[in-house]
């Protein structure tokens, strides 16, 4: 791969003045020329309770309808309740707007959590004939639900989404000097700014931040940056395939994430960066047979994520494969060790996007399932040590076992009632600069979103 964003050298244009290049390895306080730098991983709160978190969510719907005027929204962790801010001088109709009531439907929540000890696990799969499909489970009797509802606090807010968001998305690849070591940008809602991560500094890079976007819109988190890798590498599957096993593509050794369905045709999904635009694919049980061809894919392999074809946004790191023949694709999913042939039933997608503090499990060819994964963060646009950026992604933090390489491609999920909840597919992890576990995924929605048809159920 190509490396980008690197600087050979820094020219000042006039006016500007020579820095010295002192390296930045504590804690500093922003100044007036200067952003703030904090070297303390920020602890990852307990997850949301699911009305709060669908109420979080339409106000992150207005907060994007109306990107110019409203700022990102937030919990108040203390009070429980929605923050939704206004840019200081918009148009009262827009305090107004971000104010209003939103009511919530807490039985429609299916998130599951990251209990893989439930009920609902089978064991010992055939290869089963390609026509055959699972009957169809009744549908329970719908209770009457009295709506919650939440009224969001409007404070003024310095910067609105549309400035942040432009921020996260420029800063990467930016002619700040340094450039070449940052390598993550999300939005803080609560600070109303963006926090860039780190793997050196020097104050020269601090005030070069704050000269170009304001000394309180950006804070540095110093961290280095040991964890980005993308992973390429169960093993023996059989027709019909399920999500978690493994499979062979262009790009090397990977991991299904979820089975895939549109128009009646099977379909599996799994990470952009495993596979490359029309290239076959194939399963290790059936040696050099192409089971599948790649019809859909966001990633480009020397820069990064792209958008999909008719789609305004980056959905992260995404491809779709289509079942050619008989070969085909099943609503379940293998859990359990690398090796394991237990599998779940999925049940759906989860009803609304990542938010920090979820719980989570993976599933890769390589570590197997591993649970006990908490959000870090959403919505975040992170470079990859080969200079490839992965955009519009969310990261995940945890103890213990981490993914490796050949996870990529993977499910991450909960579990509900015994079945298979779909949060994203894996992209890349590695170890955080605590020890702890980190991974890259993307949002299931986002594929649901920006492909022809939908996760596979059981």
């Amino acid at each position: 791969m190509i490396a980008v964003g690197s600087l050979a050298a820094t020219v000042l244009t006039a006016g500007q003045s020579a820095v010295a290049s002192t390296d930045v390895t504590g804690d500093r306080p922003a100044t007036a020329t200067a952003v703030e730098v904090f070297t303390a991983a920020p602890a990852i709160p307990d997850q949301l309770a699911d009305d709060v978190a669908q109420a979080l969510e339409a106000a992150e719907a207005r907060a994007e309808a109306d990107p110019a005027d409203l700022a990102p929204p937030y919990v108040d962790r203390t009070t429980g309740r929605i923050v939704a801010g206004v840019r200081t001088g918009a148009d009262s109709t827009k305090t107004a707007y971000a104010a209003g009531s939103i009511g919530v439907d807490p039985s429609t929540a299916d998130n599951g959590n990251d209990d893989a000890n439930q009920d609902g696990l089978e064991t010992g799969k055939t290869e089963e004939p390609a026509s055959e499909t699972a009957a169809a489970e009744p549908e329970a009797a719908q209770a009457v639900v009295i709506p919650k509802i939440f009224y969001p606090s409007t404070p003024n807010a310095k910067y609105s989404l549309a400035e942040l968001d432009a921020v996260k998305d420029a800063v990467l690849e930016s002619d700040v000097p340094g450039v070449q070591n940052l390598y993550a940008a999300s939005v803080e809602a609560e600070r109303n700014r963006v926090v860039v991560r780190a793997s050196a500094l020097t104050e020269e890079t601090r005030t070069a931040l704050a000269s170009k976007y304001g000394a309180d819109k950006v804070a540095v988190h110093l961290a280095p940056n040991t964890f980005a890798q993308k992973q390429v590498s169960r093993d023996d599957d059989a027709n019909p395939f399920f999500g978690g096993s493994t499979t062979n593509t262009n790009a090397g050794t990977c991991t299904v994430g979820f089975s895939w369905t549109h128009e009646g045709e099977s379909y599996f999904l799994t990470a952009g960066h495993c596979t490359s635009a029309n290239s076959d694919v194939r399963m290790p049980r059936y040696g050099t047979q192409k089971v599948g061809k790649v019809v859909k894919d966001n990633w480009n392999n020397t820069t990064g994520s792209t958008k999909m074809s008719g789609v305004s946004y980056y959905s992260g790191d995404l491809a779709l494969v289509k079942m050619n023949g008989s070969w085909k694709t099943a609503g379940k999913m293998y859990v359990g060790g690398p090796n394991s042939s237990s599998y779940r039933k999925v049940k759906g997608v989860a009803s609304r996007a990542p938010k920090k503090g979820d719980k989570y499990c993976t599933g890769g060819t390589t570590k197997g399932e591993l649970c006990g994964w908490k959000v870090w963060d959403a919505k975040t646009n992170i470079r990859y040590l080969d200079g490839e950026m992965a955009r519009n992604v969310t990261l995940g933090k945890k103890g213990g076992t981490c993914t490796a390489r050949g996870d990529s491609g993977g499910p991450t999920y909960t579990v509900s009632g015994g079945k298979i909840v779909a949060k994203g597919i894996l992209s890349a992890g590695g170890n955080f600069n605590d020890g702890d576990c980190m991974d890259v995924f993307t949002d299931i929605r986002l594929a649901e979103k920006a492909m022809p048809g939908i996760v596979k159920k059981g």
